[in-house]
């Protein structure tokens, strides 16, 4: 009989992180290729009509309106749990370093945001790390994933509540506004036409821009966060039986109760307009947890080697350089200031999406046969290791051996977190 290919936990986060970063782009994308000065110079392809680009439009929502984000979420929190072990392992204090890493993710952070994109997600991850990190030394975890879920859910049905007041107070009672859909947020509107106005506009309105950042997203994004150091504590990511079964479990859990209400909200169906509201910060991560059991499952069934496969865990190893990449690309593309190929319809977007996740890929594959790590990979460790580079030489040179030294470092690369982590 012919034995089942296995896969690696470091293979199997390769390729879940170039998908959540592939995922992103295609939320994202819907706001890219929206940006014009001229509201009425939508560039459509031929021969479709609306109908099916707007049913487009609805299937890439239910997809990735914040699907893959809050999976990229997740797996942050995986990455902090390897960084945690490698601290332990190696007899570093905890979290001190990491402190100093999200610290440069803050700064990285704020320079995509003011020079490429205005919703940028690396301030927001960096501000809830420095919260989170020292979380792991302690037997709280799980409390603590409880009080950030309790509280993201109490904001959102809040919200909800407020929301409903209001349309039942106004004159047109059905108008129930929604803000979660890809339709909505693909809305951008007018914007400055020169690249130094919008920096100058994102600098300008800082803090409302970075307003779900700092206010409605950090319960949630510490409470993915958690689950994410948890999910790698309980063995999600090893080959074994208890893995293999708790990846079903997270695929038909988050899969079963998500794609159903994803449905009702498609259908319209009694009481959506409350889903529609809830769908980006609380249906999401739900679907997001089944995406992983699901993508898990997959892995092993296939054992990752397939062509695709191969190309994620590319982007997925170079995870910082594709996500910053994939945002220069579309701004350069779809922007008043740039080659403004924008605004395009349904099947254009989804086109979009397409070229720009294959040069994402190719890039990445092509970098890696001479690099390990992405461009922005290897200067980001240079970086983080930059202050302690003294101390770990000290520690080196009293290592037993060359040859436990060199094992150790090599055990310690195979499970160093790639890409934002």
């Amino acid at each position: 009989m012919r034995k089942a290919p296995t896969l690696t936990r470091v293979q199997s986060l390769d390729v879940l992180r170039g998908t959540a970063i592939i995922g992103t782009l295609l939320t994202n994308i819907w706001i890219f290729t929206q940006i014009t000065d001229s509201p009425d110079s939508v560039r459509r392809v031929p021969l479709l009509g609306d109908a099916l680009n707007g049913g487009i439009n609805d299937v890439a929502d239910m997809l990735s309106n914040g699907k893959f984000l809050s999976l990229l979420s997740i797996l942050f929190g995986v990455g902090m749990a390897i960084q945690f072990e490698s601290a332990m392992r190696h007899g570093h204090r905890w979290p001190w370093r990491y402190e100093w890493r999200s610290l440069l993710l803050l700064a990285d952070g704020f320079l995509h945001f003011a020079l490429v994109v205005d919703f940028d997600i690396l301030m927001g991850y960096a501000l809830v790390a420095m919260v989170v990190a020292p979380l792991l030394r302690t037997r709280w975890l799980v409390l603590s994933a409880v009080v950030a879920g309790a509280f993201h859910l109490f904001m959102q049905l809040r919200q909800v509540s407020t929301t409903l007041n209001a349309s039942r107070d106004s004159d047109a009672p059905g108008d129930f506004p929604v803000v979660d859909s890809v339709a909505e947020r693909g809305g951008a509107g007018a914007a400055p036409v020169t690249y130094l106005g919008q920096v100058a506009d994102r600098l300008g309105n800082f803090w409302e821009l970075r307003a779900e950042a700092f206010q409605i997203a950090p319960p949630l994004t510490a409470f993915l966060f958690i689950m994410g150091v948890l999910l790698w504590r309980a063995g999600l990511f090893k080959s074994d039986a208890r893995a293999r079964r708790l990846s079903t479990w997270l695929a038909m859990g988050g899969l079963g109760v998500g794609v159903p209400l994803m449905l009702w909200c498609y259908f319209q169906l009694p009481g959506s307009e409350v889903l529609d509201s809830l769908a980006r910060y609380t249906i999401a991560p739900i679907v997001a947890f089944g995406y992983l059991g699901l993508i898990l499952v997959l892995l092993r069934r296939g054992g990752g080697r397939g062509f695709l496969s191969r190309q994620l865990a590319a982007v997925g190893r170079t995870a910082l350089s594709c996500y910053m990449l994939q945002n220069v690309l579309a701004m350069i593309a779809f922007n008043t200031w740039g080659l403004h190929l924008g605004p395009l319809d349904g099947v254009g977007t989804i086109i979009a999406w397409a070229v720009i996740s294959a040069i994402l890929m190719l890039a990445a594959s092509l970098w890696l046969r001479r690099y390990r790590q992405g461009p922005f990979e290897l200067a980001w460790k240079a970086a983080v290791d930059a202050p302690f580079r003294r101390r770990d030489r000290r520690r080196a040179d009293g290592a037993a051996t060359p040859r436990q030294a060199q094992g150790e470092r090599h055990h310690n690369d195979n499970n160093a977190p790639t890409g934002a982590t």
